[in-house]
């Protein structure tokens, strides 16, 4: 996105993108410091005030993150939720868990924030009830094997975020891995009767909306 356009569009929105930019900003340091292996890319903060809009349109409860990383969207969703909802966030990797552990504590999240840590296509068949939101944000080469666990997870009117589908669109440099797994996953959702899916150009995200 033009730097133009960012700085307009944080006009318009008046501080509503600024939410915890601290923990935006302390992600992006991290993943300099740990190296060129380290995948915590943390949502732009320009989609912070999607997640109001989401809260509301679900009334939600219980919103589910796959992807923790240091924890900014995790606090995002929870922030705007407020405090009668609470955030399950996944992480596989042991350290992001840590870090993300720290930073609910030190913005007094812990008790609206459960951290699971393993793979998601480990843990999401143990989970239980429904959820009134869910965002993926983890490994797409994965996103396949959620689909079914996406179904018994919501209810009618729950949302279904999906980031991370740039690899198939050209984006990220166009050389990443796992295209065919973004490509089943979205000929999938959107086939499904259960789900009523729209592709945002540009951002390469999903909304779903199940019905």
């Amino acid at each position: 996105m033009k730097k133009t356009v960012e700085q307009l569009l944080m006009k318009i929105y008046a501080g509503r993108a600024d939410i915890h930019l601290d923990l935006y900003q302390l992600s992006n340091q991290h993943r300099r410091k740990h190296g060129r292996d380290c995948d915590m890319y943390p949502s732009d903060p320009l989609q912070a005030p999607l997640w109001t809009a989401i809260a509301s349109l679900t009334h939600a409860r219980r919103m589910l993150e796959v992807g923790c990383g240091h924890g900014y969207t995790a606090a995002v969703m929870a922030s705007a939720g407020g405090p009668n909802c609470h955030v399950d966030t996944i992480e596989a990797n042991p350290q992001h868990a840590k870090l993300a552990e720290k930073a609910f504590q030190e913005r007094d999240l812990s008790e609206r924030i459960t951290i699971l840590r393993g793979r998601a296509q480990n843990l999401l068949p143990r989970l239980k009830g429904r959820y009134d939101v869910l965002f993926l944000d983890g490994d797409w080469r994965e996103y396949p094997r959620y689909i079914p666990h996406l179904r018994r997870l919501t209810r009618p009117g729950s949302i279904i975020v999906t980031a991370n589908l740039n690899p198939l669109f050209g984006g990220w440099g166009g050389r990443l891995q796992g295209k065919p797994a973004i490509l089943s996953y979205l000929t999938r959702l959107v086939r499904d009767p259960h789900f009523r899916t729209y592709i945002v150009p540009g951002e390469w995200h999903s909304i779903s909306v199940r019905v």
